[in-house]
């Protein structure tokens, strides 16, 4: 088994540092711009390099977040973006938009792309061909299942990422447009507004349920590492970089010594990660396949220590007397709850013991009586976190000879550094050194570096505490260095600092417009006998089935074969689904695809597939990628993005203008999480809404190996277009 990474997340320096002092081998950030966490606040020029020096002393990795959709206007500022990066030495680029993938690729030849989880890989044949166009690692989807891991794994030389702590977006990563197409604030640009996390209801003909339907549990895979190990991962990620440093520190001790531990951990640990923060006391995701909706409430639910016992109004302050298993502190924070509902938080002061599980606090907020208590900040916890210092351990040895240079050699590791004094050691005459003096002097080696062993052979020779320091400084400084360069794994692109986005050859795009073919029409259908009536009357058709009925489809394929039809493939799927729609595309030579996710590129010819609204094409580099591919029929990102200045190149170009636009895909079941339902007496109909922020959505299912559901618009968005129309036929 390949060395196991833990990944740490920064939102800032200070939790930066937490993550590096407690532990991460790789540490992932973003500067202000073409970041999917747009709204904290993120790294500069300044203290990218700082902090890039820093992990680099200690063998840790930086991985950079480019993980947002990038419009055409935008390449030279995110060309800007990376010549900071690659200066600043950063070891690899964590990408989403394939057009941008591919400008750094053909620009950068050795650069490091790891595939985002918002491209959503999640079997094989997707990693297959991240993987043959220059990707070395993917970051998986969330929603991947334990035998996928391991189907990638057995069949491809390629690193594996997967998230294993922290929060879970409830719908499919990168293909997600509720806030972009409500509201204009896209979670492929960093702006989501989280409307997953409002309050919601569903109804489901006589069924309603009101609540944070759409609010998923954080994720906690402590007890699943080795099996996830085991399948394959090389990378754990842990998700969070717009929390706190106190809440990186914890986090990343605590998997740092499950993993340094074979994999072992307690209840304890457990509930020091839900003080840290937790909503719906953790779940181990779609890898157990459990509920991973909360819908009593979407924020931190903490850990359950006790009761409100009784409260002293006041003038000013009141009096609250409780019960609790934790020892109470001045800077702990609580949470009340009443009947499982969030009622009201407080920071504690002038905490008071009365006896051994009863405590007494003053506070201005109206709390109340005999509500359950929860433990939201323990500040005893963060503060022991947030001490963690990690250091270099340094082996010394140090001679003085009268009428020599005195000299000092330290080592760490395999990396040595000599250092001789500027000054000829004379005989003491009164001062003589003392080896102690000599070895209090040395070991003060900085805050990175502690001495575990120091050699010392003098003569009996002054030498000024001035002196000493110098040439100990000089040696660290060297020693810094050396150790910084050994772990620069990623080289300095040299023409990186010279490239001009306007100018260089290899990265502007051949501008080569195709005659406009705004007349030319997508039909999507739901039904092959509403199929029969428009025959003649598109361009290309589009079958869009809630069951995928393998003899439904070979039969209308049969008694159409001068017709090429499209099949729109679902983006989840697993390796028994795959089967089936290669099955199908050697069946029917007549039969093509509608690619919402990068397997289905996998399956058949560029002629014959259709790059769907799903693949978030944003920009000209995307369609030129694709277009030299082969690919030849490209359906635009369904964004509210201005995409007019796309050029069209040798590819047909499209856009979703009459059509019921996809703004969600779940892989949990709502039935399940909210209505109570089970398979065996589903629930579903198809005339089920989601009302969320007093806007309404249907809700539609569609049947694989598994179901799988979609968020919809509840009537058609018109659109006008300067490219073909993309339309939608429902029976």
């Amino acid at each position: 088994m390949s060395k196991l990474e833990l990944l740490a997340p920064a939102g800032n320096e200070k939790s930066f540092l937490s993550a590096l002092n407690s532990g991460a081998d790789a540490i992932y950030l973003g500067l202000a711009d073409f970041n999917a966490r747009g709204n904290i606040e993120n790294f500069n020029d300044e203290n990218l390099k700082k902090c890039v020096e820093k992990a680099h002393l200690f063998g840790v990795k930086v991985y950079l977040t480019l993980n947002t959709l990038v419009l055409d206007n935008e390449f030279e500022n995110v060309l800007s973006v990376i010549k900071q990066a690659l200066e600043a030495k950063v070891d690899a680029f964590i990408v989403q938009d394939i057009g941008l993938a591919s400008f750094l690729k053909e620009t950068f030849e050795d650069i490091e792309l790891h595939a985002s989880t918002q491209m959503g890989v999640s079997n094989l044949e997707g990693a297959k061909y991240l993987k043959d166009i220059g990707f070395s690692r993917i970051v998986l989807a969330r929603e991947t299942p334990l035998y996928e891991i391991k189907r990638i794994k057995d069949n491809l030389d390629i690193e594996l990422e997967y998230f294993v702590h922290g929060a879970l977006c409830v719908s499919y990563s990168g293909n997600c447009y509720l806030c972009s197409l409500s509201v204009g604030a896209s979670g492929n640009r960093g702006k989501c507004k989280q409307f997953c996390r409002l309050p919601a209801v569903i109804k489901n003909g006589d069924l309603y349920k009101e609540g944070y339907l759409l609010s998923t549990k954080d994720i906690c895979m402590l007890p699943c590492l080795k099996e996830l190990a085991d399948a394959g991962i090389t990378s754990f990620k842990i998700e969070g970089r717009a929390r706190r440093e106190g809440y990186v520190a914890g986090v990343v001790k605590i998997y740092r010594d499950a993993i340094d531990n074979d994999f072992s951990y307690s209840e304890e640990n457990i509930n020091a990660l839900k003080k840290l923060f937790n909503r719906g006391n953790f779940a181990q995701g779609y890898l157990k396949n459990e509920e991973m909706i909360y819908n009593q409430t979407q924020n931190h639910l903490g850990v359950k220590i006790g009761e409100i016992l009784s409260i002293k109004k006041g003038k000013r302050f009141n009096e609250v007397y409780v019960k609790s298993t934790h020892e109470l502190k001045s800077g702990d924070a609580v949470k009340c709850f009443v009947n499982g509902k969030e009622v009201e938080s407080v920071g504690l002061q002038d905490v008071k013991r009365i006896d051994k599980n009863k405590y007494c606090f003053t506070t201005t907020v109206d709390l109340p009586e005999k509500a359950e208590l929860h433990l939201i900040v323990d500040r005893q916890l963060e503060e022991q976190m947030l001490a963690l210092k990690r250091k270099l351990e340094v082996k010394g040895e140090f001679v003085g000879r009268i009428g020599e240079r005195a000299k000092l050699k330290l080592s760490c590791g395999e990396i040595e550094t000599y250092e001789e004094s500027e000054e000829i050691l004379e005989c003491a005459k009164s001062q003589p050194l003392s080896k102690e003096d000599c070895k209090n002097q040395i070991g003060k080696l900085g805050e990175d570096f502690v001495l575990t062993e120091l050699n010392i052979e003098i003569d009996n020779i002054f030498m000024a505490k001035s002196q000493l320091n110098k040439l100990r400084r000089n040696a660290v400084d060297k020693l810094t260095q050396k150790l910084i360069q050994q772990n620069e794994k990623q080289k300095i692109v040299e023409k990186a600092i010279q490239l001009n986005f306007n100018e260089n050859k290899n990265i502007k795009i051949k501008q080569k417009n195709n005659e406009n073919n705004i007349n030319k029409k997508i039909i999507y259908f739901n039904s092959l006998k509403i199929m029969e009536k428009y025959l003649n009357n598109t361009d290309y058709f589009v079958y869009n089935p809630e069951f995928y009925n393998e003899n439904e489809i070979n039969d209308y394929c049969k008694k159409h074969e001068n017709i090429v039809i499209y099949l729109s493939l679902p983006i989840m799927t697993v390796s028994e689904d795959v089967k089936k729609f290669k099955g199908l595309l050697i069946q029917n030579e007549n039969l093509g695809v509608v690619a919402n996710n990068y397997y289905a590129l996998e399956l058949t010819t560029p002629q014959k597939t259709i790059i769907g609204s799903n693949m978030n094409v944003a920009n000209s580099f995307a369609v030129n990628f694709y277009s030299k591919q082969g690919y030849d029929k490209i359906i635009l990102s369904k964004e509210n993005f201005d995409l007019s200045t796309i050029n069209s190149f040798d590819a047909q170009l499209f856009q979703e203008t009459d059509i019921r636009k996809t703004l969600m895909h779940f892989r949990h079941c709502p039935f399940k999480d909210n209505l109570q339902s089970k398979c065996e007496c589903c629930k579903y109909k198809k005339e089920t809404s989601y009302k969320i922020a007093n806007r309404n959505y249907l809700l539609r299912r569609k049947r694989t190996s598994f179901c799988q559901f979609e968020l919809i618009e509840d009537k058609p968005t018109l659109q006008s277009t300067s490219f073909g129309k993309v339309v939608e036929i429902d029976n």
